[in-house]
């Protein structure tokens, strides 16, 4: 079938097998319980062949009344290089600035090549780390957590609030997602200064978001995760937090790959950059 006779459809829960699946084909790390949030949270828009099967995918996560995120724009190998991917990122973008929101998104390198020459600005970098065997260094992580507490003894709001400001936009519904995905290992500082979250993956944990006032205290809360986790650890680590990355050196963690915050026409300091020390995963922000 040509793609140019293919409709955009919109994407609901019924769809949750099929973008499962195609995040899957792609070697992503999302479980069905990422793309339930974000289709509950934001608008997942695809494309189906003729059969009916989910071809292509992608989703815009509107946060607050400054801008919205664009990801899991994911295309079938076997359709891949025939526009498909094009037709959905435009649309994105168009229904976020008809919302007057500025599109944001984490871009690879090869897509950093693609959303330049449709104005998207950077802003800064981060890196994904791996450690495939994070119980190996859970013994040597400091058992000093700062008054670090479990997430039940603090209030969901004070975390979204806290989260508003440092990330820059309003994220409720995934911040309240991760809260109860990341239960077993979560922490908050002391004196509101800092917390760390994190969720399930289909091939590791991911870590993140982790914000903090200090190196210290991001520190801190990792040690407090890794001594919870076992098995294989993704933590997307800014690349301006020099001491959080020695640390993750320290451990043995390895490089994986770059990513790059972008924003459309917009030049302005995002959030709290100078409190971010690990993002919730380039699908989330």
């Amino acid at each position: 079938m040509p793609t140019n006779t293919l409709d955009i459809i919109k994407l609901d829960d019924r769809f949750l097998t099929d973008a499962l699946a195609l995040s899957n084909e792609a070697n992503w790390n999302q479980v069905a319980d990422d793309w339930a949030v974000m289709i509950t949270a934001g608008e997942a828009i695809g494309f189906q062949d003729a059969s009916g099967r989910l071809i292509a995918s992608a989703l815009t996560l509107p946060y607050g009344d400054q801008f919205g995120w664009i990801s899991m724009v994911i295309v079938t190998q076997l359709r891949q290089k025939q526009g498909l991917a094009t037709r959905l990122l435009n649309s994105c973008i168009q229904r976020l600035e008809n919302k007057h929101l500025v599109p944001l998104l984490d871009a690879t390198p090869a897509g950093e090549n693609v959303y330049r020459p449709l104005g998207f600005l950077p802003h800064f970098g981060f890196e994904r780390w791996e450690h495939g065997a994070v119980e190996n260094i859970s013994q040597t992580a400091t058992q000093r957590i700062i008054k670090t507490g479990t997430l039940e003894k603090f209030d969901p709001s004070e975390l979204i609030e806290k989260d508003r400001k440092i990330f820059g936009g309003d994220r409720r519904t995934i911040i309240e997602s991760l809260i109860e995905r990341s239960s077993k290992f979560a922490a908050v500082a002391e004196n509101n200064g800092g917390f760390l979250l994190g969720r399930d993956g289909r091939t590791a944990t991911q870590i993140g978001p982790i914000s903090a006032n200090s190196p210290k205290t991001a520190i801190a809360l990792l040690n407090h995760a890794l001594t919870k986790l076992s098995g294989t650890v993704f933590i997307d680590a800014c690349s301006h937090q020099i001491k959080f990355i020695a640390q993750l050196e320290k451990y043995g963690f390895r490089r994986q790959r770059p990513f790059l915050r972008m924003a459309k026409g917009y030049r302005n300091k995002l959030g709290q950059p100078e409190k971010m020390f690990a993002m919730a995963g380039p699908e989330l922000g």
